[in-house]
């Protein structure tokens, strides 16, 4: 297993509890389930899989993994060490899920 200390210098130690992250992962939960809601949300979700739940699940895992990707560029980049994306905790990346939830939320609506 990788050494994860560096990731204090990657990751704003503000944001990094699980309970800040799971209060973003609800929150981007509810403001997905509020566009897939809306008329030209709800087609594309339905069109692209038939039902929402899972739906709304996958682009939530989708855009953590995106975050933890994104963490593990940067640390490469800062300090040339590599941290395999399943080794970086889901709630290190809460700092990010609200940049890339809206991007996500986007992709939604026209």
């Amino acid at each position: 297993m990788s050494d994860l200390r560096h990731l204090e210098n990657v990751i704003p130690t503000n944001l990094c509890s699980r309970s800040q992250f799971k209060e973003q992962c609800d929150k981007l939960e509810a403001m997905l389930r509020a566009a897939a809601e809306h008329p030209q949300g709800a087609a594309k979700v339905s069109r692209a899989s038939g039902r929402r739940e899972p739906e709304i699940e996958q682009i939530l895992q989708r855009v953590i993994v995106r975050a933890k990707g994104m963490v593990s560029e940067e640390m490469l980049v800062r300090h040339q060490r590599e941290i395999p994306v399943d080794e970086i905790p889901d709630y290190a990346v809460t700092h990010l899920l609200a940049e890339l939830g809206e991007q996500e939320l986007r992709s939604f609506m026209p």
